[in-house]
């Protein structure tokens, strides 16, 4: 009878820490990749969670992990762009939609400089990939200053959210595509081949 508790006792607690631990474990190089480009951004927290969102495999590599930053700043900066044609297409108030006019062109930027680096990252063409990205941190940076010049809208915060995770997905980018284009250690030098 205690045999028997004990065996449904051991099972319940089976079932509850596979049920507590769903998510599987990052291998040690992936965190390390991972704490490397996410120490950087303005919200860790927020970086490392839209990794783990976006992780294919708990052992993936810095190509696997820049791949992923391509992709959300890619999806990002579409969304953002398309939110603020509706908002210009809506809104009433001038200043703002003479604000969001100039937050349209830096976000085609954003957004052209980040297909581009996608069409090069699938090419495997890391360097282009990273000049592409250079420009992104000026124009986010444009639009994010063109909304708090006077005269301001009553609405200058209407981007803050959608701005500071571009933010973070530019640095992400950035820094993935860095330690990516970054010289590994080959280990040992081989020996010379012997003609």
């Amino acid at each position: 009878m205690a045999s028997a508790s004990k065996s449904v006792l051991v099972s319940l607690l089976l079932v509850v820490f596979l049920t507590i631990n769903v998510e599987p474990s990052l291998s040690q190089s992936t965190q390390q990749l991972i704490e490397k480009i996410c120490r950087s951004t303005e919200d860790y927290g927020f970086c490392r969670t839209t990794f783990q969102a976006h992780l294919k495999s708990p052992n993936a590599d810095i190509v696997a992990l820049t791949q992923i930053t391509v992709e959300v700043a890619v999806d990002h900066s579409t969304k953002t762009h398309n939110f603020i044609r509706q908002t210009i297409a809506t809104t009433k108030d001038p200043v703002l939609k003479k604000a969001l006019s100039e937050c349209e062109n830096a976000y085609g930027l954003i957004m052209q400089a980040f297909d581009l680096a996608a069409v090069s990252f699938f090419s495997r063409d890391y360097s282009s990939v990273e000049k592409e990205e250079r420009i992104t941190p000026r124009a986010e940076a444009s639009c994010r200053a063109t909304l708090t010049t006077p005269p301001i809208s009553k609405q200058h915060g209407i981007l803050d959210e959608r701005s500071r995770e571009m933010r973070i997905f530019i640095v992400m980018s950035l820094n993935a595509v860095q330690d990516l284009l970054r010289p590994r250690s080959l280990g040992p030098a081989a020996a010379p081949a012997l003609l």
